[in-house]
């Protein structure tokens, strides 16, 4: 039924993509009606959840250029966040879907990938506005109530490291069937009426691999500048939360802001504690991408960070990697005695580095001293720094 369904349109014959446009509306009247009380029922899929955005999903927005311009795919897989489960399967079967389509999707993203740090975050922003990317999908497969639940979420590409931005209107379906979501898409892409450019798709998913974030030098050292001039620490900031609570969903999410916002304040208190030890110059200061603002405020340097699989941080700080390899060690250097232990080269690590903002230069440290969670791989990090820093020369 679904080869059926999903036929590869012609459009060199206008004849042929009416009559194909014609079945598609009768398919989906006899079988597929998405009622407005079915979209209040959704719930946010984990790729919202990562991305921390209010969308309008109830605006159902298909753009008009969906099928001329080119769209990258942001795969999620709710689990206990160190994992990330079979993705990529996920990806070879919705891009079947999306070929057929015309959805131009020219490359496919895990989601802890894509908002992996700042240096990352804009880096693949900007290499999305070089490629021209105009959409973003959104695929989550995700447990609800004790069964599988695809959540698609389809918005524009809002050309900054955010990549998407509060309260954008976007479309959205739940259902517990993947082929059901994409025939939900093709009745939406059918309603909007688009114009059929993108006829030449890649038959199997391109998969993200990595960005060139070091936009300097590269050191496994510590920069001895850091003993007169002054290194920001950025903060964790509040994320916004637009007034929008009629909508259900929205109203959750915004919920879940509010905690994290409220949580903030204790990972600020955590970076506090951290830094007190620091006998050098530093402030924690809000993180802003234009860091020549930074530079105007006398800083030197800003303490940056990854947080990816262990694979991925590894590739993305030019770290040599080995399809063999499969954990990594972690050494806490926190005391007298450090103590190792290792962490799957697929779970989520941390990684801190000190960057100079007007070179480029990053400095990574002597030794891997990423961990597990953000704490560890802070304390290691500026521990080792306080340490080699208070070194006689």
């Amino acid at each position: 039924m679904i080869d059926a369904y999903f036929v590869v349109r012609d459009n060199c014959q206008t004849f042929f993509m009416r009559l194909h446009r014609m079945r598609h509306i009768a398919f989906f009247i006899f079988f597929f009606v998405v009622s407005h009380d079915q979209l209040k029922s959704q719930v946010i899929s984990s790729a919202e959840l990562k991305m921390m955005t209010i969308l309008n999903a109830g605006s159902n927005l298909i753009t008009g250029d969906l099928q001329n311009t080119k769209t990258i795919i942001v795969v999620s897989i709710s689990n206990d966040g160190k994992l990330r489960g079979d993705w990529k399967t996920l990806a070879e079967e919705a891009h079947f879907y999306i070929k057929k389509l015309n959805i131009d999707a020219v490359l496919y993203f895990y989601i802890d990938d894509l908002i992996a740090g700042y240096d990352v975050r804009r880096a693949i922003s900007d290499q999305l506005i070089k490629r021209n990317i105009k959409n973003i999908f959104m695929l989550s497969r995700d447990k609800i109530n004790g069964r599988d639940q695809y959540i698609g979420v389809l918005t524009p590409f809002n050309q900054k490291p955010d990549f998407i931005s509060n309260n954008q209107e976007a479309w959205k379906s739940q259902t517990s069937d993947l082929e059901i979501l994409f025939r939900n898409l093709a009745r939406a892409i059918d309603n909007a009426d688009l114009t059929i450019e993108n006829l030449l798709i890649i038959d199997h998913p391109e998969y993200y691999h990595g960005s060139d974030i070091i936009r300097g030098r590269r050191f496994e050292s510590y920069n001895t500048d850091l003993r007169i001039d002054r290194i920001a620490i950025p903060k964790f900031t509040d994320l916004p939360v637009p007034d929008n609570s009629e909508r259900p969903s929205n109203s959750k999410m915004q919920a879940i802001i509010n905690d994290e916002n409220k949580n903030n304040l204790q990972k600020n208190a955590i970076l506090e504690r951290i830094m007190s030890a620091y006998p050098y110059k530093f402030e924690i200061v809000p993180y802003q991408y234009d860091e020549k603002k930074l530079l105007t405020r006398g800083f030197q340097f800003v303490l940056m960070s990854v947080a990816s699989s262990g694979k991925n941080v590894r590739k993305l700080l030019g770290y040599k990697t080995s399809d063999n390899e499969k954990e990594l060690v972690a050494i806490n250097a926190n005391s007298n005695s450090s103590t190792e232990k290792t962490i799957s080269m697929d779970a989520t690590v941390y990684k801190y580095y000190v960057k100079h903002i007007n070179s480029g230069d990053i400095y990574l440290g002597v030794q891997w001293d990423a961990d597990s969670n953000w704490q560890e791989a802070m304390k290691n990090h500026i521990s080792a720094i306080i340490k080699k820093l208070g070194e006689k020369q």
